[in-house]
């Protein structure tokens, strides 16, 4: 008899066991370790891991966490395979790219990931899985307490290069200095700004700074690039030094603080009698921005829509009743397009400015940046925006800050909003590829 009964149990688990379909798998884990340098580039891995195959892209959601900066990667998902409680599973990997700028613990927020595979080929299922709870340690070392800012990187760089030889100047001769700074796996708005200095005799017009963060032959990020560029005018004779730079870092692979210098440049100037000192022109004033004119509708009379939804309420709340299923995974699937939509991410970073939250600005302007296809450096660029690059520039010295003061960023914003209006959205133009199908 227990031999029947055990023999039933057994007969029972193998059938069970043989109907229990496998079950896709996220797994996250921080790289390289759950104790960094604040500042200090980490990358949270995360993996989708399915039966048979993939029916489209995994939805990765943006993420916040406080006081840091957190993006996705912009690098190529990563397919591979691997074997889970015996079964081949295909993988996808993908990199979140977190800068923290305090010290302080934090933890991963609640996130689901949206993820389309053949459950029972050729059908496709669609399940979000959980992000599990991960936890970061950022520290700063004692050497760095009393900086005014810590940057934290694997190798620094910094170079400069000058129009002309600074030689055999005279009165009127002007000459123009870059500054580059590289930095390895840092992202270019994270290097602090280089600001320039001269003696008394010495007039210096600077330009907006150039932030490009470079990528190798297959597409990964490899290095921030920030480039400042002066023009130096000399208006009276005599000998003058122009100030060398330094930028003080610290050293990822030795644990140090590292500081990298630029030694001054002596120049010699000699009188000009025939030199007559010129008044630069004042800047021209932006001319203002029109206002979409909204066209006014006229409503209908108030009695003629009360008629109409009390006629129509009962039959659409039926048809609201038995649709909901289908209407809810609509709405779903309308809300994961939209956020990952250039309107979505909009969204999300007027939210992060309005709230005045530096870091979460940032890591939103990359990813609505990134969504329209292009780099902060070429949006500046085609935006040719004085005020614009000075925003920037003053968002990229708050993320420095050891104490962090007020950041108001609704000039950032203002010049956002009028960029996006006049150069991405009323400005688009169609594909140019020919269509998939012709004919």
């Amino acid at each position: 008899m227990k031999r029947s009964v055990l023999l039933i149990l057994l007969l029972f688990g193998c059938a069970f066991g043989a109907n229990a379909q496998p079950k896709p798998v996220l797994r996250a884990r921080f790289l390289p370790s759950n104790r960094v340098a604040v500042g200090q580039p980490v990358r949270l891995q995360v993996e989708i891991l399915v039966p048979n195959f993939f029916t489209g892209a995994p939805e990765f959601p943006p993420l916040e966490m406080d006081g840091a900066i957190v993006t996705l990667s912009e690098d190529r998902p990563e397919h591979f395979t691997d074997q889970v409680s015996g079964t081949t599973y295909a993988g996808i990997r993908r990199f979140y790219l977190i800068y923290t700028q305090q010290p302080g613990t934090f933890t991963t927020p609640v996130a689901t990931v949206s993820v389309p595979y053949a459950a029972k080929p050729p059908e496709t299922a669609v399940v979000k899985l959980s992000l599990p709870e991960l936890t970061l340690s950022a520290t700063l070392p004692a050497e760095a307490e009393n900086l005014d800012y810590f940057l934290p990187t694997s190798r620094l760089t910094i170079s400069q290069k000058w129009s002309s030889p600074p030689q055999d100047l005279k009165v009127g001769d002007s000459v123009s200095r870059t500054i580059t700074v590289a930095t390895e796996k840092t992202k270019a708005m994270l290097i602090p700004p280089i600001v320039f200095s001269a003696p008394a005799g010495v007039t210096i017009y600077t330009r907006s700074p150039s932030v490009d963060d470079q990528k190798d032959a297959v597409g990964e990020f490899k290095e921030g690039v920030r480039t400042e560029r002066a023009t130096y005018l000399f208006a009276t004779p005599g000998d003058y030094v122009l100030p060398g730079m330094q930028i003080q870092w610290w050293n990822l692979s030795s644990q140090k603080l590292v500081t990298s210098k630029l030694a001054g440049t002596k120049i010699h100037v000699s009188a000009n009698p025939a030199y007559v000192s010129e008044v630069p022109p004042e800047p021209e004033p932006n001319a203002p921005i029109r206002a979409n004119s909204v066209p006014w509708r006229s409503e209908l009379p108030v009695i003629s829509w009360s008629l109409l939804v009390l006629s129509t309420f009962v039959g659409v709340g039926w048809l609201i009743w038995h649709s909901w299923p289908r209407l809810a995974s609509r709405y779903r699937d309308f809300v994961c397009r939209r956020r990952d939509s250039e309107v979505g991410h909009w969204d999300t970073l007027k939210k992060a400015i309005s709230s005045n939250d530096a870091p979460r600005s940032y890591a939103a302007l990359l990813a609505w940046l990134g969504r329209l296809g292009v780099s902060l450096n070429a949006f500046q660029l085609q935006a040719h925006d004085p005020t614009l690059d000075q925003q920037l520039t003053i968002l990229s010295q708050t993320l420095f800050q050891q104490q962090r003061l007020g950041w108001d960023g609704q000039a950032l914003r203002a010049c956002l909003s009028k960029h996006r209006r006049l150069n991405w959205a009323s400005n688009r133009k169609p594909s140019s590829l020919p269509p998939l199908n012709p004919g």
